[in-house]
């Protein structure tokens, strides 16, 4: 019985959130962005990582979901217009203790 609760107790400090990833490829260089909530769930988190530059990934925070995927969407156009292609685009779920 005490099984039980226990492991009740640890899954109920596990969650799940959805990640969605684009990737962008130009010649043999890649950009990764991915949106989803923050840590505590507060704000929508857009990270940018451009593989491979020293400065690192960046990341913006927004208040809600509409403006997190405009800012995702004026991020692409630039993309596409100096040359890059989006490779591929995934949605999935990721673990996060509570």
């Amino acid at each position: 019985m005490t099984f039980c609760a226990t492991a009740g107790a640890a899954a109920a400090n596990v969650r799940q959130v959805r990640v969605l990833r684009w990737t962008f490829r130009r010649d043999a260089d890649s950009v990764v962005c991915e949106l989803g909530l923050n840590s505590d769930d507060s704000a929508y988190e857009l990270r940018i990582d451009p593989r491979g530059n020293p400065t690192g990934s960046t990341t913006e925070l927004f208040d809600d979901a509409m403006s997190a995927f405009q800012r995702h969407a004026a991020i692409e156009r630039l993309l596409v217009g100096d040359g890059w292609m989006l490779e591929g685009f995934e949605s999935k779920r990721v673990t996060r203790r509570a």
